[in-house]
């Protein structure tokens, strides 16, 4: 894994700076692995703004070469959103039924190595019958669904003597994570701007 990013970012990255080697006078991984060395460049903060153009420019070009990927990636997104309501919504009676209360924290500090996790892509009986078990035996849900697009992608901790994680699952996909690696290439983008804005 690289230093400050994830693996797929750096092939992200690496590509983007082939891309633009000739225009900028820097690298992009360079200045995103120490931005407070180039506080003393002429116009940085401009450079940092057009570098994110860049990136995006890069990635929207990139995902509409896959549009398989794209359409795989909204298929997966729609029926992953489905079991998500239909298991939030058990999830919410088995809780009440057993008192447990769910919440949705900000955060929580737990072991990650201590939990089982369940990645389910349905809501069979079965998989009712696997969240009533873990509703019963939990003393909290901490409900952890994220939104990707207009979807709701489900995941919940069920804490109790030990921890387990209910996940709907969603396949790997080349646009998905893309998209993950603008959102990460624009976030470091901006708290280098910050950074040398400070120097």
């Amino acid at each position: 894994m690289a230093e400050h990013w994830s693996d797929y970012t750096d092939f992200v990255l690496t590509s983007i700076d082939k891309k633009i080697s000739t225009k900028y006078k820097i690298s992009l991984k360079k200045l995103l692995s120490g931005p407070s060395k180039f506080s003393s460049q002429p116009n940085i903060q401009a450079t940092i703004k057009n570098l994110a153009e860049e990136v995006n420019s890069f990635i929207d070009t990139a995902i509409a070469s896959m549009p398989d990927a794209k359409k795989a990636l909204a298929d997966s997104v729609l029926k992953a959103d489905a079991v998500t309501r239909q298991l939030s919504q058990n999830i919410s009676m088995q809780a009440k039924q057993h008192k447990v209360p769910v919440v949705t924290p900000v955060s929580i500090i737990r072991d990650e190595t201590k939990e089982e996790i369940i990645s389910v892509n349905d809501s069979t009986p079965d998989v009712l019958a696997l969240v009533e078990k873990l509703a019963a035996s939990s003393m909290l849900v901490a409900d952890f669904s994220y939104a990707y697009q207009n979807a709701s992608i489900g995941s919940w901790l069920f804490s109790g003597h030990k921890n387990y994680i209910l996940e709907v699952f969603v396949p790997d996909n080349d646009v998905a994570m893309l998209e993950a690696s603008r959102i990460e290439i624009t976030d470091l983008l901006a708290a280098a701007g910050v950074m040398i804005a400070g120097v």
